[in-house]
């Protein structure tokens, strides 16, 4: 084929092909397909649960598969209630089905058909795949569906004999079709000093900066390097690492525990200490949150740790956006 004679964007009289913007929606996603949003097209049971299943509002971005550097943009507006539809399952055994997000174009691909109206479609529309493998969680994995522009959003489970589909009979396998990450360090050069010496968790070492969460991120992983911690002889216990609220007291998610045990055959002995912990933030967009280090001696016959102008230590926070 030739090079094609009007690129984005001429303007004047010149006449831009549909393949020109599909061409600029595919390099706006970097060439990725997904939802728009974390919670985009979300696939759950209905509110009264029953034979079908409702999909989210949202956005996504689809490979056109029919032509290569090329992407269809679709958008939900609102949530879908009654269009997909799934069979109920006989006493025979259970059924898996996948529940995809399709653009037929009968314009490029002889196998789709046009729409009633060719003025306002649909080009686009929910669908289901019956009878996949139980462990399918992409369409263009099946073969014979290899070439359809679609994307996967979920796969229902359907036991034998049931007509009900609940959350628990699907499994989310949207991916996010340009998800943002970024990582912001927060360190202290032995600005501050303490001493741990208790048997019960203490703040240690003292310094516990606020972090703003991003307006995209819904996870955090939060992690501690703490160099050059002194203890004056053998030592053992636990830390605990941890990511709170603005306040300081709510702790947001779980928090990790790890040993140390510092052995020496001296009188004294410095040694690195690695902790992190990973924790859902969606709910604290725009706010901030604190990381929290906390240490205990293992026994009160255990000897101190001290952080002092010698020791260095740096949270590294990085922020995902992923699937929710």
């Amino acid at each position: 084929m030739a090079l094609d004679p009007v690129p984005f964007v001429i303007g004047g009289d010149a006449e831009h092909g549909p393949s020109v913007f599909r061409q600029l929606a595919y390099l706006a996603t970097n060439g990725n397909e997904g939802v728009v949003g974390p919670g985009d097209l979300k696939v759950t049971a209905l509110s009264v649960p029953g034979a079908g299943v409702q999909v989210a509002a949202g956005g996504a971005s689809i490979l056109n598969r029919v032509s290569s550097q090329e992407a269809y943009t679709a958008r939900n507006p609102n949530a879908d209630t009654t269009s997909v539809k799934i069979a109920a399952t006989g006493s025979s055994g259970g059924r898996s089905y996948l529940v995809i997000l399709r653009v037929d174009n009968p314009y490029i691909d002889g196998n789709a058909q046009a729409p009633a109206d060719p003025v306002k479609g649909p080009y686009d529309r929910f669908d289901v795949i019956a009878g996949v493998p139980a462990s399918t969680t992409r369409l263009q994995d099946i073969a014979q569906y290899a070439g359809v522009s679609a994307i996967t959003l979920a796969r229902v489970d359907l036991p034998a004999s049931t007509g009900t589909v609940t959350n628990a009979m699907i499994t989310d396998l949207r991916v996010l079709a340009n998800p943002h990450e970024t990582t912001i360090e927060t360190p202290n050069f032995g600005t501050v000093s303490g001493t741990m010496n208790s048997t019960s968790d203490q703040a240690f070492p003292p310094f516990q900066p606020s972090i703003e969460v991003p307006s995209w991120a819904t996870y955090a992983r939060v992690g501690l390097t703490i160099s050059q911690l002194s203890a004056a002889g053998n030592s053992n216990g636990f830390a605990t690492m941890s990511v709170r609220d603005s306040t300081g007291t709510t702790v947001i998610g779980s928090a990790d525990t790890m040993a140390y045990n510092v052995d020496t055959a001296g009188t004294s002995v410095r040694f690195v200490h690695l902790a992190s912990a990973f924790v859902r933030v969606d709910g604290y967009r725009g706010k901030t949150i604190k990381p929290y280090s906390h240490f205990r001696k293992g026994s009160s016959n255990q000897n101190a740790l001290t952080y002092d102008q010698y020791s260095q230590m740096v949270y590294r926070t990085t922020f995902y956006e992923r699937i929710v």
